[in-house]
């Protein structure tokens, strides 16, 4: 397979690198998470982006979008220069809205759901955070509680979310709820979308030991029209499978892990230890090629699943899968052995005094737990694995 960009993508990889150099203020570069700090300034890049067209890129013209056959990779070039011009924040801002919420709603969202909801996304006129996680639940979305009993002509929710990113910086709770009394597991899920200053939602943010802010959402009696449940109801795991893979092929870009990696390096071409040149350790130059080569095989399965997401009627389930799986390995690895490198210098955060890269590799070891989880933990990729992929069957105990 030839991975090289065609001359029109690689004029467009110019364009969004010029424009990150000219428009990207400086206080935004290194923020690899939404902060709320910086929502203003934030949506204003966005905005700029979107009033370039290259938000809809990937939408029929009907929304407000390009049309573009070509989509997929532009959409892949534009979050990939986000992630190496250190502006993953705003990259995460796009891919919330376009990669995952948006083409999402494009594909099993009703007629008036796209109407009132694509043009605003495709403008950068609003924002969302993702509803899934519970409490009691962790990764095991399918035990979730939240319930939405059909009332009327309105959902009343009630239940509660954990770790739920943007919450209070958000129009709209894209939220797994559960709609049908009685029902476990996968059965009787459904997806709604929820406005956040509704009465009875309670959004309590906190920070993280890794420095990200999320937030606990506590919905009590919480009244949503449903007009606003998307795709069908009581089929929420299927589509939530398919918003998964859109947000792990879209936001699990391996520069995240080979940009802080790439800064180590770095620090051991110089750094002593002891008296001794760690550069001069074949032991460790032989640690680092290793690492090197596993994130060039993260980029290629990358790749990959973007060149497939081509064909508008394939989503990369199983690639995304499996380069969510690479790179919290990757990340994962890459933390453990630069602390074994680095000793106990490692775990000296940036608050210490002569911290080596300014304390960054005490916050990639906190960061590297949280890879591994975020997005589907590592059992539910690997079973995408081995039952979409290799065919094998479900393991029944």
């Amino acid at each position: 397979m030839d991975f090289r960009f065609t001359p029109e993508e690689q004029a467009f990889r110019m364009e969004v690198r010029q424009f990150i150099k000219d428009e990207i203020p400086d206080i935004l570069k290194g923020v690899e998470e939404i902060h709320s700090d910086h929502i203003e300034l934030e949506m204003e890049v966005v905005r700029k982006i979107a009033a370039k067209g290259w938000l809809g890129a990937a939408y029929p013209k009907e929304y407000g979008g390009q049309g573009d056959n070509n989509a997929p990779m532009t959409e892949y070039i534009l979050l990939d220069e986000l992630h190496l011009g250190r502006a993953a924040g705003i990259s995460l801002t796009c891919t919330y809205l376009v990669s995952i919420i948006g083409n999402t709603l494009l594909s099993i969202g009703s007629e008036d759901l796209k109407q009132r909801f694509i043009p605003r996304i495709l403008n950068a006129d609003i924002r969302f955070a993702i509803n899934y996680s519970e409490p009691d639940s962790g990764n095991d979305i399918a035990s979730i509680k939240t319930s939405a009993i059909l009332e009327g002509d309105e959902y009343v929710v009630n239940g509660s979310k954990r770790f739920i990113t943007c919450a209070d910086t958000s129009d709209y709770l894209w939220s797994l709820v559960r709609t049908e009394k009685g029902s476990r597991r996968h059965k009787g899920l459904s997806i709604i979308l929820i406005k956040t200053d509704s009465p009875g939602i309670t959004t309590i943010p906190f920070e993280m030991m890794n420095g990200i802010e999320t937030c606990d959402v506590i919905m009590e009696d919480v009244r949503v029209p449903k007009e606003n449940l998307v795709g069908i109801e009581g089929h929420g795991w299927a589509h939530l499978m398919e918003a998964l893979s859109r947000e792990r092929f879209t936001m699990i870009n391996f520069k995240g892990v080979s940009g802080p990696f790439d800064r180590f390096v770095q620090w051991v071409r110089t750094a002593e230890i002891d008296g001794e040149r760690l550069a001069d350790d074949p032991v460790t130059r032989q640690k680092l090629a290793r690492q090197h080569l596993d994130m060039v095989g993260g980029k290629l399965m990358q790749l990959i699943a973007a060149s497939r997401a081509m064909r508008k009627d394939y989503i990369p389930t199983v690639e995304a899968a499996a380069s969510k799986s690479w790179r919290a390995t990757l990340s994962w690895g890459k933390a453990d052995m630069a602390l074994d490198i680095m000793r106990n210098y490692g775990l000296m955060t940036e608050e210490c005094p002569g911290a080596p890269i300014d304390g960054l590799w005490a916050a990639e070891y906190c960061w590297a737990g949280h890879e591994l989880s975020g997005a589907g933990g590592l059992d539910l990729n690997r079973k995408i694995i081995a039952q979409q992929g290799l065919g094998l069957p479900r393991w029944s105990n």
